[in-house]
C-alpha cells in the first residue's frame, strides 16, 4: 500500500499488516452513563473502539465522549474499596443472569447401558465447569447435589449453588437471603445437561466393525 508523505512529497509504503496493527491500537475515551459487564462502572473514563463507541454505546445514550465538559458533569471518582464492592456486586448479578440464561453441559462415555455414565461427575467437575462456562470461582464445598454426592447418569438436573449476596445488594435481598455464619447467602439453581459422546461411540462401532471383517476373512 502506496502514501505520500504531505511536507515533501516522498511516496511512502506501508504493509497492509502493519497498517492493521495500527487500527487495532486506536481507541477513544468515553464516560459509561451506566454499569457495563467487563468496560466499567457509570461515572468511569475508558477507552473503547471507535466503532463501538459510535454505533453502539453513545447511540444507545449508554456513555458519552470523554470532553472536558461532559468530564465534568457525568464522572465520578470512587475509592478503591467502592470499586471493590461495585465488582462484587457486578459478578454476583453477572452469574445470576448466566444461571438462568444456560445450562453448562457435559459430554460424557457412557457404559454398556447407554445411560450410566462410565465415570460419575463430581463436585469439582462442576466447580471446574461453572469456572469456565460461567466465569465464576465456585468452591466445592458450596454445590448441593439432587442425590448424593455424584452425578451417574445422562440427562438434565438442577443443582444449586450457594452465593454471597453482595454488601451493597444485602438490604433489597433480605427475604431471598439466608445467613451462614454473619454472611447472607443466596441458593442460586444452576441447569446441568449431561450428553452422550457420540464420537467416541462411533469410534466404538467402527472398531468392532473392523474386528468382525477381520474375523471373516
Amino acid at each position: 500500500m502506496l502514501g505520500r508523505n504531505s511536507l515533501t512529497g516522498t511516496v511512502l509504503s506501508f504493509k497492509p499488516s502493519i497498517i492493521r496493527n495500527l487500527s487495532k491500537k486506536r481507541m477513544v475515551n468515553v464516560v459509561l452513563l451506566e454499569d457495563l459487564a467487563f468496560r466499567g462502572f457509570a461515572g468511569e473514563e475508558v477507552a473503547v473502539k471507535p466503532g463501538y463507541a459510535r454505533n453502539f454505546l453513545i447511540p444507545g445514550r449508554k456513555a458519552v465522549y470523554a470532553t472536558h465538559d461532559n468530564k465534568l458533569q457525568h464522572m465520578v471518582m470512587r475509592s478503591n474499596e467502592e470499586r471493590t464492592l461495585l465488582e462484587e456486586r457486578r459478578d454476583f448479578l453477572y452469574f445470576k443472569s448466566r444461571t438462568m440464561q444456560r445450562a453448562i453441559t457435559f459430554t460424557r462415555n457412557v457404559a454398556v447401558d447407554g445411560q450410566k455414565l462410565e465415570h460419575p461427575l463430581t463436585k469439582a467437575d462442576l466447580a471446574a465447569a461453572m469456572r469456565k462456562q460461567l466465569k465464576r470461582h465456585v468452591d466445592e464445598q458450596d454445590i448441593w447435589l439432587p442425590k448424593g454426592s455424584e452425578i451417574k447418569m445422562l440427562g438434565e438436573l438442577n443443582v444449586k449453588v450457594a452465593v454471597d449476596v453482595p454488601l451493597l445488594m444485602v438490604e433489597e435481598m433480605q427475604e431471598s437471603a439466608q445467613s451462614d455464619g454473619g454472611k447472607k447467602r443466596e441458593m442460586l439453581t444452576v441447569k446441568v445437561a449431561i450428553q452422550k459422546d457420540e464420537k467416541k461411540r462411533d469410534r466404538r462401532e467402527n472398531g468392532s466393525a473392523e474386528v468382525l471383517e477381520e474375523d471373516s476373512e
